[in-house]
């Protein structure tokens, strides 16, 4: 009997108790291991997480990542910027040059010369005849043409008008420091009360004779700014001997 139950009592398990218990066993050892792993997501580098849980992060917290740069790497150096101070420097003369070239400026005259060309008289057909050249000195100091000049210039012999030159928008080049304009004017055009006047005069000392010059000019820049000169309001003694031109003044004698 005692043989009976012995032999009872170590007999095997019956079949389907171990493949419970390997099987309650397994899952203690998948439980821990997923502890484990679940540790290791949390504590571990990301590369470690990513080969633990076998997937790909495509954008690592940046937070939980060192990059170490060495002090050589180009991008610890100074950046060099002289090519973009050159670059800046060159763009600033060229805006200041095209500014510089490009602003109009104020055209200005000088003095008026006037020179009698031709100047004759006779009292026997009580005529006259006087031809004159204005020389107009203009100064424009800009650098781009489309500068031009128009006006007129009256010769008076005292109140009456006696000839007349229209200038016709006469184009100034530019750097002309300065453009002298030639303007012919015939002053022989006054009435035969005044021409009668006139042989009066040159007949008799000092036979000279006296003439006023009147001029408006307007200058017209890039074809939109006009600028008036300053009026003309001039005169000049004609000679009637000598061609019209009189003769120059005599030095004063020396001490």
């Amino acid at each position: 009997m005692n043989d009976h139950v012995s032999e009872h009592s170590f007999a095997p398990p019956l079949p389907g108790e171990d493949d419970d218990e390997e099987k309650n066993m397994h899952d203690r050892i998948l439980h821990h291991l997923d502890r484990a792993r679940g540790w290791l997501s949390d504590k571990a580098p990301t590369h470690w997480r990513r080969h633990s849980r076998h997937y790909e992060d495509d954008n690592p917290p940046s937070d939980h990542l060192i990059t170490l740069i060495p002090l050589t790497d180009s991008r610890l150096q100074p950046r060099d910027t002289r090519l973009s101070a050159s670059f800046l420097f060159i763009f600033a003369l060229a805006i200041a040059a095209v500014v510089f070239v490009s602003v109009p400026r104020t055209i200005s005259s000088g003095e008026v010369y006037i020179q009698a060309d031709k100047m004759s008289w006779n009292t026997t057909t009580s005529s006259y005849q006087l031809k004159l050249n204005i020389t107009l000195p203009i100064f424009n100091p800009n650098y781009l043409p489309g500068a031009s000049i128009r006006g007129d210039l009256r010769a008076f012999f005292y109140s009456t008008e006696a000839g007349r030159a229209n200038l016709s928008k006469i184009s100034l080049p530019p750097r002309s420091l300065p453009i002298s304009l030639d303007v012919p004017l015939d002053a022989s055009n006054v009435p035969s009360d005044y021409i009668l006047a006139i042989l009066t005069q040159c007949s008799t000392f000092p036979e000279q004779l006296i003439f006023f010059l009147k001029g408006r000019l307007v200058i017209s820049q890039f074809w939109v700014m006009e600028q008036m000169l300053p009026r003309i309001d001039t005169y000049f003694l004609i000679d009637c001997r000598n061609g019209g031109t009189p003769d120059p003044p005599a030095p004063a004698p020396s001490p």
